[in-house]
Parts: C-alpha cells; structure tokens; sequence
C-alpha cells in the first residue's frame, strides 16, 4: 500500500434503525452500514484504513443495504424473482447490484421460483379457482410457463371438474327464480372469471339443478314495462333480452 495514501480513522458508531452509522476524520456525514458489512470490515472506533481500501469499502455499502431492505421485502411476503427485480429497480440499484442480490438470495434459497408457483397453485385450488386464472396471475409474477404447466398437471380433470361444479352451486343460489338463460348465464360468467376451461364449464352447466322461473318476478316486471311502453312487442322484446323465455312471457300476458 502506498504511503501516501491518506488515513481515514473511525471517529464514531452510533447505532439506528438495524443499520450503523459511521463517522470517520472531520467529516460531518456518517456512512451508513449493515450489521453484516460493519463486522465483515472490522469497523471499530479507533481504527483505520488507507483512503484506497476505505474507498473500496464504502463503494459496497449500498449493495448490503439494499440486500437488507429485500429481506425484510420477502419476509412480509414470499416473492418471485422477478418481484425482486422489480422491486431494487425502484430502489434504483444498479444491474450488477440486482444481480448480484438475486443470485445471493437463490443461493441461500430466499427464493425459489418453483416452490413459490407450487404455494401459490395449492392455496389458488383450495379457493377453486380455475387454472387458467392461475397461470395468468403466475406469468406476470416472472414465473416460466413450464413449471406452471408441471405443477398444475398434479391437479387432474376430475379435481377441476368438482371444483367447478361446486362453485356452479354456490352461484345458482344467487340467481334463484331468474329465467334459466340468466342462470346459466351466471354461472358461465363466473366459471370463465375463476379460470376455468369451457370444456369443463359447458359439462357443468348440463347437470346443474336450476330453480324453476319465478312467475310473480316475470309479471312485476312485465307491469313495470307495460307502465313505460304501449306496445306489447316491445315489451315481449324487452323481456327476451332479460333472458325470460318466451312461452313463460305470453303465460304472464294471457293471465294478467
């Protein structure tokens, strides 16, 4: 080491927020360090490097920082890698720090891409949500098709099959005495938002148990038209477009 180098002497630590600061020589601002970086360079009060070497340290600091701040990232919740990358981009890391950050986090198995997508797929079938929707929400997290792909061939179509039919139930209740297109309407609608297959969701709809039409429901709304339009083929029209079938609409006619 060259002699000329100027000394840099740890004046003070003082201790905020899980990091450190380090006060060195006459200057005011104070380096901040990890608990990790300030034992790993043995910065003590009292001691002292060469400028170069204290140079050296400080230019990493950042990068131990940030690495705190990714831990405490995923310990709130577990993260894909690219969420990680997303993430220090917004912290406005460098490219060699996120690469370097990631490739530590993978190593110490922090993350894990597979087991991730494996949680995520398991706690996703248990709300019976389709796969379609799961491997839609998957790809944007950075997750490879092919290990969605892998994970959800373990679920078999009869799995899929039965979750959906349950769901098909539950959502009939909602819509009982709603002319039977409104129905399966409903229940398609619902069935294509949790992800499901239209396979599956047409073989669903064919055994379902839907309620009969509720007639006093179809005349209250045959009254409330008839209030607004004289002429009975649009309100006939009216009627079909809110799913009533059309035997049922002339039944309400004739009686009223």
């Amino acid at each position: 080491m060259e002699k000329e180098d100027k000394l840099i002497w740890i004046k003070r630590i003082v201790s905020k927020n899980n990091s450190f600061l380090v006060y060195v020589n006459d200057i005011e601002e104070p380096f901040i360090f990890t608990e990790e970086k300030l034992i790993a360079n043995r910065i003590i009060k009292g001691n002292s490097f060469y400028e170069s070497d204290w140079n050296k340290i400080t230019s990493s600091l950042d990068e131990g920082i940030l690495f705190e701040k990714v831990l405490k990232y995923i310990c709130y919740l577990p993260r894909t890698k690219l969420e990680i990358i997303r993430y220090l981009e917004k912290l406005n890391a460098s490219s060699l720090e996120i690469k370097n950050i990631v490739n530590k986090l993978v190593e110490n198995n922090f993350i894990n891409d597979e087991r991730y997508a494996a949680f995520f797929i398991e706690e996703q079938m248990r709300k019976q949500k389709g796969p379609n929707a799961v491997k839609h929400v998957l790809l944007s997290k950075g997750i490879e098709e092919n290990v969605i792909n892998d994970i959800l061939c373990n679920y078999d179509e009869e799995y899929l099959y039965n979750n959906a039919l349950d769901m098909g139930n539950k959502t009939l209740k909602t819509v009982i005495g709603l002319p039977l297109q409104k129905q399966k309407e409903s229940v398609y609608s619902r069935l294509i938002r949790m992800g499901y297959d239209s396979s599956i969701i047409y073989s669903v709809l064919s055994i379902l148990n839907y309620s009969e039409i509720d007639l006093d429901k179809l005349e209250k709304e045959y009254l409330k038209l008839k209030d607004k339009l004289v002429d009975e083929t649009k309100i006939i029209q009216k009627l079909l477009t809110k799913g009533y079938d059309y035997n049922d609409i002339i039944h309400v006619i004739n009686k009223l």
